[in-house]
């Protein structure tokens, strides 16, 4: 039996057996029927028989065969049917009419022994009728009895609903029966589908092998077989995502060092326009490598084998602004940060690694003397991390286009290298967060990573008017706390 090629187990298997059922159905019914049917007629023709039998009585004990007549009591119980119309007609050997219906045909039958029985149209009706042959008198007289059919009709309406319905239900019993059984004999393969469905790309545990059927205990040994390579082959990209970042940021390094000595040293002018080119140089190439191994890191395969954990993200936000703050002061930025509580479930230094990215790209496209913001908050069910600027913004129409790889939007003014947005959606997808871009104090930009795996696409306006009005701010300062700044109270401005 072939099957439509995108059928699961369950529907092949439920139409496997559903085929024979309704055979079985259709041939029992019919069987049944046929034994029922053949039951009630002979009845019938009995009925028929025993009339055409009272009549050969009578006329046996008749004195005469010239004249034949029946009482009107006895006419009238011969005729006397509820739902049928009888007729009866008694013939001479010779054909002449002794008593009954003139018009009653004798109709030809097929066997001489009798009772003989046909089918026949009386009066524009179909009628059953029975033949009996009786010796009287020196001669053969014939007698026919013929009733319509109203009653057959019946009696096989009702005996094929009382067929029909028994095995329909007999037969949706054994389907439920079987739908209900093969739902939980394939429980195992559901429960396994369920599992990998639910995988984010980054989970390579084994599937659960005890409780599998024998049958498929195969497939799942296979499957465990590929999430061992897969995890291999992800140890083995993170061991060479190290060792590439050793061996690129190493040169780099060295090269910025020897180029202070030569600076230190005299070989250099500390003014020179081409110098301050080769130091923008590294400086861009020693950033792009970092953006560039962040993002292969940031990538499913390689981040499969790294566990997620609690992260709180107010102080996530502290820490991040705070490496920030040479980078801010520099510029003449007011960096700040405006946190509540809020934890989530996630890779700790990829989140740090999206905040950040968030960060500077907010000090490089904001002019000076601008305002940049980090927040930490609960947006409804969701834990949020927000990064404002009152930059230039970003034009609707790029909005889908900042996150490619390498795109920037032409005529801006940063020196960034295009990798940034691309590291913060593809971490933000790799913890079912999603991104929201508002635009912020009229010209400025809001980014927003909502998490717990909500699609924020087209709400970025119903998640703006539910937030909770800013709290006081407060500004970096470079006094050290444990790991982050020393926060003190500013206006922001």
């Amino acid at each position: 039996m072939n099957f439509p090629a995108n059928w699961d187990l369950r529907q092949r298997l439920l139409l496997a057996i559903l085929i024979p059922l309704t055979f079985v159905f259709v041939l029992n019914v019919v069987l049944d029927y046929r034994l029922a049917k053949e039951t009630a007629d002979t009845a019938y023709d009995q009925s028929l028989v025993d009339a055409a039998l009272d009549i050969a009585a009578h006329i046996q004990s008749s004195h005469t065969s010239s004249l034949f007549e029946l009482s009107v009591e006895a006419e009238a119980m011969l005729r006397s049917d509820a739902s049928d119309h009888v007729y009866f007609a008694v013939r001479g050997s010779d054909g002449r009419l002794l008593a009954g219906d003139r018009e009653l045909p004798a109709a030809p039958h097929s066997s001489g022994t009798p009772p003989e029985f046909a089918d026949i149209r009386f009066k524009d009706e179909a009628m059953r009728e029975a033949l009996h042959r009786v010796r009287a008198h020196g001669e053969e007289i014939v007698i026919a009895v013929a009733e319509t059919t109203a009653k057959r009709d019946r009696a096989s309406r009702h005996i094929l609903t009382a067929m029909i319905l028994p095995n329909l239900g007999l037969i949706i019993a054994v389907f439920l029966v079987v739908y209900f059984g093969i739902r939980r004999g394939l429980a195992p393969l559901a429960r396994i589908e369920e599992q990998v469905a639910a995988r984010s790309p980054r989970d390579l545990r084994a599937l659960e092998f005890d409780r599998t059927p024998r049958e498929i205990r195969p497939l799942v040994a296979r499957l465990n077989q590929l999430f061992d390579l897969l995890r291999e082959a992800s140890a083995a990209q993170q061991r060479f995502l190290a060792d590439a970042a050793h061996q690129l940021r190493t040169p780099l390094a060295g090269l910025q060092t020897h180029i202070e000595l030569g600076v230190e040293e005299g070989h250099f002018d500390r003014g020179s326009e081409r110098l301050v080119h080769v130091e923008d140089a590294i400086a861009r190439m020693t950033h792009l490598v970092s953006q560039l191994l962040a993002y292969a890191r940031a990538e499913p395969s390689a981040a499969a084998i790294q566990p997620f954990e609690p992260v709180p993200l107010h102080v996530l936000a502290e820490q991040s602004a705070s490496t920030f703050l040479d980078q801010a002061i520099a510029k003449g930025i007011d960096l700040g940060f405006d946190i509540e509580p809020a934890f989530v479930a996630g890779i700790p230094w990829m989140l740090r690694e999206a905040l950040g990215n968030l960060i500077d790209n907010a000090l490089r496209y904001t002019p000076e003397k601008g305002v940049v913001t980090v927040r930490s908050r609960r947006v409804g069910d969701l834990a949020c991390l927000e990064v404002e600027d009152d930059g230039p913004g970003i034009p609707a129409a790029e909005r889908e286009r900042i996150f490619e790889r390498f795109y920037r939007i032409p005529g801006s003014s940063g020196d960034g290298c295009g990798l940034g947005l691309a590291i913060v959606r593809e971490i933000a997808e790799l913890h079912s967060a999603g991104i929201a871009l508002e635009e912020a104090g009229g010209c400025g930009l809001r980014i927003s990573l909502l998490f717990q795996g909500r699609d924020v696409a087209g709400t970025a306006a119903e998640d703006a008017a539910s937030r909770p009005s800013p709290g006081p701010r407060t500004a970096c300062t470079a006094c050290p706390l444990p790991g982050y700044g020393e926060p003190t109270t500013s206006t922001g401005s």
